[in-house]
């Protein structure tokens, strides 16, 4: 698990966390953009050139903004080709920065280059595995040296040299350390917790012996009319018409309750004895493949129907849209507590993510999922149903 843990993101060991505060890099952009105007130009370090720092902080701006698109849900996990532009931005916005202000002294303690690169690896660190992140992160702290060596100790006199570097580095390295602590800390933390034993044992004898009952219990209950008229016949010896009327009255209703169970959904079994109504006129519902149907009923199961999660309500809407996909919206309303909320959902939408499009999310005290499934009735159902006998293309009754 150890080994494992560096190669791997708190985004990956705890999706839902992440995409619940999606607007870390956007966060990082406006502290970029804030703290590069207030020294600029209140504090007066724009220098003699300051369209050239304009330019820097504009490059130092966009590199968070790229992290902030690039990191969108339909988008997938940060790749290190995208995560490696990022830093080519910041790492461009210091070294121009650094141009600007060559031939002039000003006050390095007051550089807004290096902090604003280590804004930008706070946004990429929820994105990255700690490797990456220590491999990345050493590029702008390299460059930061060097081009403190190069272009900023000669024309500053005031400070030594090891003084200057590590002044102006010091928010680069202290960015660089930092991600690599917290991305440890949270991924080994949360593979720790997730890999514990469970509390209580489940006694499957008698989950299967309590399934039996209820099996039981609905058959008795559903044929209870019929044997009622049996028995009547039975005591008196002989079929009366008034017999003949009530059976087949039974027959109907036993047919139409049958017919009913046949042509329901297989939405419409789950809601069965819970809060949830289903708006599926079209019964599109039947046209999600296997992934798709597992991951809607466990995340209905996990904030409606779990052991440790109190009764909710929730609501499931589809409709076809005008390009042929099945859109998908599902309003959960639960009394769990927002923390217990997301460990349920977690890996609900890492499934749901890597199967369906257009997925948004959002948590609060009603839970709305909405997705768009392509293709439609053009896909096959991954289930077909037996033709009855004697249609075409069914068995032939012998």
């Amino acid at each position: 698990m150890t080994a494992a843990s560096w190669r791997r993101s708190p985004w990956e060991v705890d999706p839902l966390s992440w995409f619940v505060s999606p607007n870390l890099p956007l966060a990082s952009a406006g502290l970029v953009l804030a703290h590069g105007v207030l020294i600029l130009g209140p504090a007066g370090q724009a220098g003699s050139r300051p369209a050239v720092q304009a330019a820097a902080l504009a490059l130092a701006v966009i590199a968070p903004l790229w992290v902030h698109v690039m990191t969108r849900p339909r988008r997938g996990p940060l790749g290190v080709a995208e995560a490696l532009v990022a830093v080519l931005f910041a790492v461009a916005a210091l070294v121009l920065s650094a141009v600007g202000y060559i031939g002039e002294p000003f006050a390095i303690v007051l550089w807004w280059a290096p902090l604003s690169t280590s804004l930008l690896l706070l946004a990429l660190a929820p994105y990255l595995s700690a490797v990456r992140f220590a491999a990345l992160g050493a590029l702008p702290v390299a460059v930061g040296v060097a081009v403190t060596l190069v272009l900023v100790v000669p024309d500053d006199p005031t400070w030594p040299p090891f003084s200057t570097v590590v002044i102006t580095n010091f928010p680069l390295v202290i960015g660089l350390l930092g991600g690599v602590v917290m991305i440890r800390s949270i991924t080994l933390g949360i593979a720790r917790w997730s890999e514990r034993p469970l509390d209580l044992p489940i006694d499957h004898r008698a989950a299967d012996a309590l399934l039996v009952a209820a099996v039981d219990a609905a058959t008795t209950e559903r044929i209870a009319a019929a044997r009622a008229v049996i028995a009547r016949v039975l005591e008196r010896g002989e079929v009366t018409a008034g017999d003949a009327a009530r059976a087949a009255a039974v027959a109907e209703r036993l047919r139409s309750e049958l017919t009913g169970e046949v042509d329901r959904t297989w939405l419409e079994r789950v809601a069965e004895g819970r809060a949830l109504t289903i708006d599926d006129p079209e019964k599109l519902v039947e046209q999600l493949d296997l992934a798709q149907r597992t991951a809607v009923r466990a995340l209905l199961d996990a904030l409606l129907g779990g052991a440790e999660a109190p009764a909710g309500s929730a609501r499931v809407e589809l409709r076809r849209t005008d390009t042929g996909a099945i859109a998908v919206a599902l309003r959960i309303r639960s009394s769990l507590p927002e923390g217990r909320r997301e460990t349920f959902l977690a890996p609900y939408y890492v499934t749901l993510q890597s199967t369906v499009d257009n997925l948004r999310w959002r948590t609060g005290a009603v839970t709305a999922v909405e997705f768009e499934v392509r293709g439609g009735a053009s896909r096959p159902a991954r289930v077909q149903r037996t033709p009855e006998p004697g249609t075409p293309g069914g068995p032939v009754a012998r």
